[in-house]
């Protein structure tokens, strides 16, 4: 079905765009301060940090282009954070970074809309959810700001984050909605129906306000219904039909007739799910797994009752879209039992509902969806308790169904083991994110200290001195970085260390070079010293060089270089994996547990990246991805490192974790070797099995 929707309005002039911008601007940042306020934040100083971020997040991204959109426009409002992280920046990196998700999930539908809006606004129909200007990309941002103004230890600070989570989540909605009542004010009207808000029309990444994810493809059922249409017309072409009552047609006989029809049919699904219930006690009694075999080959036809044309498109359809539901591979046995359990209810609610195929959002739907994002990273064979959750769940909803109430309460319990277990799973993958970090910070320590070599052998004109430095004092200075960076004052202190070294052994032309050398000579062999016992040196190894040393400098107070020095003792090579450069194979890491950690290498003739790349960070996402041709598991991405990127993915079930750098990710996901499952909506993507499979027959 065509769009027949009109164009939305956009502002005429670019005065016009702006005073709106501002506008919308203006009350963003006041609500999100009396939010903050209520939260009991009342220090004016935070107040005004918050605000000023989250104003500068706004501006930066509302200025950004379409071009922008894949660029680092993210990467560029978290750089500030991209250094060597310590524990308590991790906690708060994972923690805002979860934040973000609940609130997009607690913004809903005024989200969506609010982002549509601005899409129209700024002409940028190419925006994503995570260069939204009022998203809550922006809102953490300003959460950051509190965060190193408020002062105080991790625990103050993470739970300062709870209380600003659970006022944030309790009134974002609102905010969206009067964001998007500004907006709609103005006559900014949501960009077109056929684009997406997130930015993708790739249907495993595309993701509904609500929480569920967008269509498969907006015309899927549509096409569906439509073929179901024509092959009843082919099947039924000599069968005489009832014809389908409109509503109203104020035809007391017909809707009489289709009132009957319709209790027939209610009578002849039931005794149909009575006998599948049958079979699943029989096969519970056998001390077999319940069946959960498809009802899809049953059709409007196989009733013996007279559907009229709309009844049977829809009955035929939705169980079209039940076969392919059920037949999935990616659907663990228990959610497919629990998913079966529904079939019927749902296939009398096609006929009397026309909103269930219509409505993406529908509560139905929303169901399905939902019970398949609860088991997704499952096992096919899992006793998994949440498998009986979901069980009794679905047994609950087939009660509500049958007198006509609301989901509302399986929805938000689904809502609520969604969370819980996602929580779980990154509590549980605690452990191997600190050793992937640590490794990092020793491998950016490596890069910094290699940086600090090259330059110092470019000013030193001593061979023994440059051997020393390359097999030695490079390893001070590793240990030196990783404690502190640069900025910290072990490096600053080793480093003037080798500045002084290095100065020692040049030849002494003035009275002045050779009191300071004179003066300098004890204290420099005292810190040399302490530098070597902090990376281990035994004092027989570095005696050849300190008495090298000795005759370098003397030869240095006579103004002269050393003719014929000693032969020194032969020094320790440097590691090897310091001049490999990025490891081309995978490394195995061990976390204080002793659970192993599959860091993957750098895609083939990648640089290693500075900072994080841009583009919406999957962490919070399931995700089926390859790590060798013969595996493809299925994992939470828990984590992302803010310095180079690299993502770690964790399921329980597999007694590993997996770190691979986002380049291959986003590689992956873009030759469909890797594919978000967390974000599919499992009955439109059913509905698109369907269709292929129905046109092939």
């Amino acid at each position: 079905m065509s769009d027949q929707s009109h164009p939305p309005q956009a502002p005429e002039t670019g005065e016009d765009r702006c005073a709106i911008l501002c506008a919308s601007k203006e009350l963003f940042q006041r609500r999100l301060s009396d939010i903050i306020r209520q939260c009991g934040i009342r220090v004016p100083a935070v107040l005004a940090a918050f605000d000023q971020e989250v104003g500068a997040a706004h501006d930066e991204l509302a200025n950004a282009s379409d071009s922008d959109e894949d660029a680092d426009q993210r990467t560029n409002l978290t750089a500030s954070r991209l250094t060597l992280m310590g524990d308590d920046d991790l906690e708060l990196d994972i923690r805002i970074n979860a934040l973000i998700t609940r609130l997009r999930e607690a913004g809903g539908r005024n989200l969506w809309r609010c982002q549509s809006r601005y899409m129209t606004l700024l002409c940028r129909p190419a925006m994503s959810e995570t260069t939204h200007p009022a998203g809550p990309e922006a809102i953490c941002l300003g959460l950051w700001a509190i965060c190193r103004h408020a002062g105080g230890g991790l625990e103050p600070t993470l739970a300062l984050l709870d209380r600003l989570e659970q006022g944030l989540c309790q009134q974002i909605s609102g905010l969206y909605g009067e964001i998007d009542g500004l907006l709609a004010g103005h006559g900014i009207g949501p960009a077109p129906t056929g684009q997406n808000p997130s930015g993708s029309t790739d249907p495993r990444t595309g993701r509904l306000p609500s929480g569920d994810t967008l269509p498969a493809d907006a015309n899927t059922l549509s096409a569906l219904q439509q073929a179901v249409s024509q092959q009843l017309d082919a099947d039924r072409s000599t069968v005489p039909q009832l014809a389908h009552p409109t509503a109203g047609s104020g035809n007391p006989t017909l809707e009489a007739a289709a009132l009957i029809m319709l209790k027939h049919l209610s009578e002849r699904l039931t005794a149909l799910e009575n006998r599948s219930l049958s079979a699943s006690l029989d096969d519970e009694r056998a001390a077999s797994p319940p069946s959960c075999r498809p009802l899809g080959t049953l059709r409007a036809k196989d009733l013996d009752l007279p559907l009229g044309k709309h009844e049977a498109v829809a009955f035929d359809t939705l169980a079209l879209i039940f076969e392919a539901l059920l037949d999935s591979a990616d659907l663990p046995d228990a959610i497919k039992e629990a998913i079966g359990r529904l079939q019927i209810p749902l296939l009398k609610l096609s006929i009397i509902d026309p909103s269930l195929l219509a409505n993406a959002q529908h509560p139905a739907r929303s169901l399905i969806n939902r019970m398949a994002r609860a088991g997704v990273g499952l096992p096919q064979e899992s006793n998994h308790p949440l498998c009986q959750r979901i069980r009794q769940l679905a047994v609950s909803a087939r009660r509500t169904l049958e007198q006509d109430g609301s989901l509302d309460p399986q929805l938000t319990e689904l809502d609520l083991l969604i969370r819980q277990r996602d929580q779980a799973v990154r509590e549980a993958a605690g452990t191997q994110v600190q050793t992937v970090l640590e490794h990092e910070n020793r491998q950016y320590a490596r890069l910094l200290a290699d940086h600090w070599l090259r330059l110092s052998l470019a000013r030193t004109g001593s061979p023994e001195i440059a051997s020393f430095l390359e097999q030695y004092w490079w390893r001070v200075m590793i240990a030196a970085a990783a404690e502190g960076g640069i900025q910290g004052r072990r490096w600053q202190e080793d480093s003037h260390t080798a500045d002084e070294l290095i100065w020692s052994v040049l030849p002494k032309q003035t009275a002045e070079e050779r009191k300071r050398l004179a003066g300098l000579a004890s204290s420099l062999l005292g810190r040399i010293s302490a530098g070597l016992d902090a990376i281990g040196v035994p004092v027989s190894e570095r005696t050849p060089f300190l008495d090298t040393l000795f005759d370098l400098q003397t030869s240095a107070l006579r103004n002269q270089a050393l003719t014929a020095p000693p032969q020194a003792a032969p020094a320790l090579e440097r590691p090897p994996d310091a001049q490999a450069g990025k490891p081309m194979a995978e490394t195995l890491l061990r976390d204080r547990h002793g659970q192993a950690i599959r860091y993957l290498p750098d895609p083939v003739g990648g640089q290693a990246p500075p900072r994080a790349p841009a583009g919406r960070s999957p962490v919070g996402d399931w995700l089926r991805f390859m790590v060798s041709p013969q595996e493809s598991p299925c994992g939470l991405c828990c984590w992302q490192s803010p310095a180079s990127g690299r993502v770690l993915l964790f399921n329980p079930e597999w007694g590993f974790a997996v770190a691979m750098p986002r380049a291959t990710l986003d590689q992956q996901l873009r030759s469909g070797q890797a594919w978000i499952v967390s974000r599919i909506a499992v009955f439109d993507a059913a509905a698109e099995r369907a269709l292929k499979l129905l046109k092939r027959r």
